[in-house]
């Protein structure tokens, strides 16, 4: 058994890189040959994934939704298994494998690794690339676009705060178009959530009906909401509460595009992916991963 593990340096506050000696140790004791790569910038993890996953029986991430977006990028068209040690900030497609995060839980992680069959979950494609978990347009959208700005200026958790803190005062519901299936509608949406798994910002369940093999994109519908309702709303998202609220709808489907008049901001597992328009499409069984559900 020959495993590659792909290692994001900056991910986890340092947790990643703590994590090498505890992964070393625990497969060179079951006799496993590892390869370790730390990547040095952004996009390097798909590169290395596309070329030198060849010879290994799988591909692990080290790192969070971030490092794991660009492995799956970079296996896209193989049949090389995805594995992942959840040590990023957010670790949601690693909660919708059932996969404990942390690097406190660092063992069980390596054990589900070691030892859980690989199984074929979805996979979204949009735009020619690929993504396992949620993405987003409007109001969370913006504030991770605008974040990549204020960082320049202001670091840390601060600039986060901040981030957050002006989207709710300045922001505005959108006119958008979204085309399901061939069905339109067009609406004014606060936020809209395609999803594949089950959370994200860091187990926020927007989706806890999903699922990862069913063959569906879910998309959640957030219509225009007063601005005094946002911290109710966003406690119930954190639950998976919200489902019932009267300016909330819910869709299945295969394909989705969504149209604007105004370029908005697309959320792709927790980064800020490119501007509308912006079209996704659901690929069944299409990926291999090792989970531990």
């Amino acid at each position: 058994m020959k495993l590659l593990f792909i290692v994001n340096p900056i991910a986890g506050k340092g947790n990643t890189r703590k994590a090498i000696p505890y992964i070393e140790n625990y497969f060179n004791k079951l006799g496993v040959e590892c390869t370790i790569l730390e990547t040095k910038g952004p996009g390097e993890a798909t590169e290395i994934a596309r070329k030198q996953s060849t010879g290994y029986n799988a591909v692990i991430a080290v790192g969070g939704d971030g490092t794991v977006l660009e492995v799956t990028n970079g296996l896209n068209g193989s049949n090389t298994p995805l594995g992942v040690i959840p040590l990023g900030s957010g670790n949601d497609f690693a909660r919708a494998l059932n996969i404990p995060v942390g690097f406190s839980k660092i063992k069980e992680s390596l054990r589900i690794i070691a030892e859980k069959p690989p199984k074929q979950i979805d996979m979204v494609r949009f735009n020619g690339r690929a993504f396992l978990n949620i993405a987003s347009i409007g109001f969370d959208a913006e504030i991770i676009r605008d974040l990549h700005r204020i960082k320049r200026f202001v670091k840390g958790k601060a600039a986060y705060v901040l981030s957050v803190f002006a989207k709710f005062i300045t922001y505005k519901s959108k006119e958008i178009e979204l085309i399901l299936d061939g069905r339109k509608i067009k609406t004014r949406a606060f936020l809209t959530a395609i999803c594949n798994g089950i959370c994200y910002g860091g187990g926020m369940m927007i989706n806890p009906k999903g699922s990862i093999t069913d063959g569906l994109l879910d998309v959640i519908l957030i219509k225009p909401v007063p601005r005094y309702k946002i911290p109710l709303l966003l406690k119930k998202f954190i639950k998976g509460e919200h489902l019932s609220l009267p300016y909330i709808s819910t869709y299945q489907c295969r394909e989705v595009h969504i149209l604007s008049k105004e370029s908005l901001a697309v959320n792709v597992d927790g980064e800020y992916a490119m501007d509308t328009p912006v079209s996704f499409g659901m690929l069944p069984l299409s990926m291999t991963v090792i989970g531990n559900n």
